[in-house]
């Protein structure tokens, strides 16, 4: 098996991880979302800290840590970025314990053109035609759902925004997942023992409460969370854009049937709709990216000759 191969499979295991979080997150659904997101946030930062010292590499991984701080805004930026992440997981915890799985999965399929429109936003860079149409059936979208519900998708906004600006802090930071996600959830972890610690003062901790299983999935939740991060950057490296454009709405497709077919989520004539809109994106965004894929194919082969 070459490295392709290899780092295909951890894409798509990444990917697939990804797409069965609906189903973890439901198996914690009796504890608040606070207190999961809390308990998340500290078995992360324990599970990154026990990856690191074993890491073979652990030495560069301390250097990385020591060049940042010595950079104030970059600093800055990763504070921002564990906030934002932080959110994020909120936000998800949330969708997917108050039934709102196909919510949450729309925000995903929304995040990657969010994303776009940041980076015209604050990077300057240009839309190509593809990516235009991509982002006006975005706005057609959430256009309709306005009109046609009375009300904006927030939790679908919330994720695609705090995803993709925390996106665009990291992007302006070099750092190696291992140091990135040590760093991230060392800077939020005072944070949720003291919430826990809160909890503890007035005797409203939950989770020891609906037994042992409940309670090992709960400290599971740092593998769960820190190892697809892993192996998304292990696989990331060797797979061509294009394909990893197209690959990362798995997760989304895998999220909405789950919801529908699982968790008998209602898909009302308006949701369908406003999917379709975003389908109808998803299609050209990855249309896109397979065209500047061959365009770029075919420089390279000219520099060649």
């Amino acid at each position: 098996m070459n490295n392709t191969q290899k780092s295909l499979i951890a894409i798509l295991i990444c990917y697939f991880s990804w797409g069965l979080f609906p189903i973890y997150f439901k198996l914690l659904k009796e504890i608040g979302a606070y207190e999961v997101l809390a308990m998340r946030i500290i078995c992360s930062f324990v599970f990154m800290i026990i990856v690191v010292a074993i890491a073979k590499n652990k030495k560069s991984i301390f250097n990385e840590i020591t060049t940042l701080w010595k950079n104030k805004k970059s600093v800055l930026l990763l504070v921002l970025a564990s906030f934002l992440i932080t959110l994020n997981w909120l936000t998800y915890i949330i969708a997917v314990n108050t039934n709102h799985v196909l919510e949450a999965s729309f925000g995903y399929y929304l995040n990657p053109i969010v994303t776009i429109i940041l980076a015209v936003v604050f990077l300057k860079e240009k839309l190509t035609r593809t990516q235009t149409i991509a982002c006006l059936c975005v706005g057609g979208s959430l256009i309709y759902l306005f009109v046609s519900l009375g009300s904006l998708p927030w939790i679908s906004i919330l994720l695609a925004l705090s995803f993709g600006l925390y996106s665009l802090c990291k992007k302006k930071i070099v750092l190696s997942p291992k140091a990135s996600l040590l760093i991230e959830t060392a800077i939020v972890s005072p944070i949720a023992l003291i919430y826990m610690g809160y909890l503890s003062s007035n005797n409203s901790i939950t989770f020891y409460s609906f037994g042992t299983d409940t309670l090992v999935y709960l400290l599971l939740s740092g593998v769960i969370t820190a190892v697809p991060l892993m192996l998304f950057a292990k696989g990331a490296t060797a797979i061509p854009l294009y394909i990893l454009g197209i690959l990362q709405y798995l997760p989304p497709t895998m999220q909405f049937f789950i919801g529908i077919f699982v968790y008998g989520e209602v898909l009302s004539i308006q949701k369908l709709i406003s999917f379709s809109i975003i389908w109808v994106a998803v299609a050209v965004f990855c249309y896109s990216a397979v065209i500047s894929m061959k365009k770029q194919n075919l420089i390279n082969e000219s520099h060649k000759k």
